[in-house]
Formats: C-alpha cells, structure tokens, sequence
C-alpha cells in the first residue's frame, strides 16, 4: 500500500553491515576532491569509508557535549592533522593565515 502523505520523512537508516552503498559524482569539484583522496588511499572506498567514520565523529561529540542539538549538523570549521612522526600539526598563528578566525582554545586549569 502506498503511503497517503507523500511529504513525510522516512527515519533514515543505514545499509546492513556487509552491504555496499552508491555515491553519485555529481559534479568536477566532488571528483577532484576524491582524486585527492585517492592519491593517498588508491581507492574510492577506503578514503569514503574514512571521510564517514570523521564527520560522524565530529557529530557525535557536538551532540554528547551538548554544543548543537541532537540531529542538527553541527558547522564543521576546521581539521587537524598529524605528521607522519604522529606529532600533532602546529596550530596556524591567525596574525599570519588566510583564516584569521582560527585560534587555539586555551586547556580548562585544572580545579
């Protein structure tokens, strides 16, 4: 049977673990990006599935800290890295970036 309200919104639910999902390239600047990706990882799927596990991640600490409310996509403004010796990348002094919004958040002092 047909569903009478078409304008409902189906609860989304991912594929079963095992099973493969499609991504439409939909435009040059969603290929280049990939391209990028691919560079690193050789493959399609590995940077995909990596690019996945991050931003759910970053979701899911917005959501457990309470900066954005529960299924609401939090504004995802910046990346860190680390280099090849697993040392973190220096934080960019704002006085000398092309993003001078960027700061580093100073630790909480201890109680």
């Amino acid at each position: 049977m047909a569903d009478t309200n078409p304008n409902r919104r189906r609860t989304a639910t991912p594929p079963a673990v095992g099973r493969s999902i499609s991504v439409r390239v939909l435009d040059e600047d969603v290929r280049d990006d990939l391209a990028v990706l691919m560079r690193a990882h050789g493959n399609a799927a590995d940077p995909l599935r990596l690019a996945v596990h991050l931003l759910a991640n970053a979701y899911r600490r917005a959501w457990d800290y309470g900066d954005v409310p529960d299924g609401t996509a939090p504004h995802i403004i910046g990346v860190r890295y680390a280099l090849p010796d697993g040392t973190p990348e220096q934080v960019p002094n704002p006085a000398n970036t092309a993003y001078p919004h960027i700061s580093e958040v100073p630790a909480a002092r201890a109680v």
